[in-house]
């Protein structure tokens, strides 16, 4: 009987706790995550065809090469990177500016026009010629966007918010590499003046004056031109157009050394120490002078060089280039020179682009930065190499980069810079300019300026071209004709402020106040 009362007990036991379980399919008393969770459903994302459809042919104009565009092996690079085929098209070597109004209010369908200087980019956003990118940008431009400075971008902006370009910064440092251009002299005829590369004013008038009496020929020839930076770092100028004298920001023309630059101009072109053809020289016929034995000197950038030996051997002339860099103003004064900081040159969209979506979007793919350094310099350990943080190039794979600035799109400047200085030895031609014009590199004083940030602005914009054309042109009248210096730079003064130059000095005064604490 108790035997038979436990089992009825035991089976009583287990059915109670069989009960109070909680079953697998229902829930207990506290929250739990239901074991099927609700579908999301999205729209479906539509693709975007710029990105994933068909890729057009695009048509590109860009500036001066003496080479076939299409024939060069970055062009490869180019097309295999981004998937798009170019049809390159290039402005002439002379009155480019021209020639590039003429293309673009002619209606021609060039989708980009590529590596723009600032002044006609500006001009042709005058003349409503340009599209607006800034949604381009936005939707297409995540590289260029990433590789521009706000200040960069802020140049290319106008007062409406438009952005009319993409900005391409200068590959500018402030150390070892600044020197890109001076006076290069013909050594030969140096070696037989018996004189030494000079390296300021009183020296530089010296060694000209002494090849004129031997030869009774001019000793420099420039390109018609008012200004030679060169020469004018002597008188406390170079490069830039605006300088901070005594607290006060100036235009060239304003800056209290102009009449003294103009009249030692002046003297040089009297004595005939100056080409006389100066106010009709174009680059060409400069070059042709100095290759061919008739003038002594002539303003270079470092990677004329090798068009300069090729001349030389060409007319059987056993010669060598050396370049006098910015000129002292004596032998007791340290010299001086400025180094742009900012918009070298713009790419842009003009309104007849038939592509303009595409080209921008051609354009971010070369400047995502690993793209830009294949197209730029190629493979490290192939056609490049770093040593002590320094771009050496490696030849001969090298040689297939020659020109492959003219197929790159934006990058970090300080990045491009350091990229840069493979090219710049390039050749052992210029490798051998570069390093002798950076020679004496720790000299120099160097001052950076940043007025091409500066394009955007209104008056700009709508007077810097016109105002830099009058007051060159008037400069080479006046360098030819001998008058009075303080007079001209009176009479040009008088101009500027009477044809829009007090709105773009305003204008400028006060970007600079605002910004110089920017500048470094």
């Amino acid at each position: 009987m108790k035997k038979l009362l436990s089992i009825i007990l035991a089976a009583i036991l287990i059915f109670t706790m069989a009960a109070c379980t909680p079953s697998e399919e229902e829930p207990s008393d506290k929250t739990a995550e239901p074991t099927v969770k609700p579908v999301e459903t999205t729209e479906p994302v539509e693709e975007d065809p710029i990105l994933t459809g068909e890729k057009p042919e695009l048509n590109i104009l860009t500036w001066y090469t003496p080479y076939n565009m299409e024939e060069q092996p970055p062009y490869n690079v180019v097309e295999e990177i981004t998937g798009y085929k170019i049809n390159w098209f290039n402005l002439p070597l002379e009155n480019s500016d021209d020639k590039l109004m003429l293309e673009v209010s002619g209606g021609s369908s060039y989708d980009l026009l590529m590596r723009i200087n600032s002044q006609p980019a500006n001009q042709l956003q005058v003349q409503n010629a340009l599209m607006d990118i800034k949604l381009m940008l936005e939707k297409y431009g995540n590289n260029i966007l990433s590789a521009v400075s706000d200040m960069a971008l802020d140049s290319v902006t106008t007062e409406d918010g438009m952005i009319y370009g993409i900005p391409h910064e200068a590959f500018s440092g402030t150390g070892y590499g600044v020197m890109r251009g001076g006076i290069g002299f013909n050594t030969k005829y140096l070696d037989d003046l018996g004189m030494e590369l000079p390296t300021n004013l009183d020296d530089f008038y010296t060694v000209l004056k002494a090849y004129t009496n031997k030869t009774d020929k001019p000793a420099l020839t420039t390109v018609a031109t008012g200004w030679v930076s060169y020469i004018m770092a002597g008188f406390g100028m170079g490069d830039a157009g605006w300088y901070e004298v005594d607290g006060e920001y100036l235009p060239r023309i304003k800056h209290p050394a102009m009449v003294d630059y103009l009249a030692f101009m002046q003297k040089l072109y009297k004595e005939n120490l100056l080409d006389n053809d100066m106010p009709i020289n174009t680059g060409a016929t400069a070059i042709e002078k100095l290759t061919n034995g008739t003038v002594l000197a002539y303003p270079i950038m470092f990677w004329d060089i090798d068009s300069i030996y090729q001349a030389f051997d060409a007319v059987g002339m056993d010669a060598k280039i050396e370049v006098a860099t910015h000129l002292a103003k004596d032998a007791e004064t340290d010299p001086v020179i400025y180094v742009a900081q900012g918009v070298s040159y713009l790419t842009l969209v003009p309104k007849t682009a038939k592509n303009p979506e595409h080209a921008v979007n051609w354009f971010n793919t070369i400047s995502d930065n690993d793209n830009f350094k294949e197209i730029y310099i190629g493979e490290e350990g192939v056609a490049h190499e770093v040593k002590d943080g320094a771009y050496y190039p490696l030849f001969p794979t090298f040689n297939d980069y020659n020109h492959a600035d003219m197929y790159v799109g934006v990058n970090d400047a300080e990045n491009a810079f350091q990229m840069w200085q493979a090219r710049a030895r390039k050749t052992d031609a210029m490798a051998e300019m570069y390093e002798q014009m950076n020679a004496r590199a720790d000299e120099y004083k160097v001052i950076s300026y940043y007025e091409p940030y500066a394009a955007s602005l209104e008056a700009v914009r709508n007077n810097q071209s016109a105002l830099n054309t009058m007051v060159n042109d008037k400069l080479i009248q006046a360098i030819a004709s001998g008058e009075d210096a303080q007079t001209v730079v009176d009479d040009i003064i008088e101009e500027w402020e009477n044809t829009g130059g007090l709105d773009y000095e305003t204008a400028m005064k006060e970007w600079y106040a605002a910004n110089k604490d920017l500048f470094d």
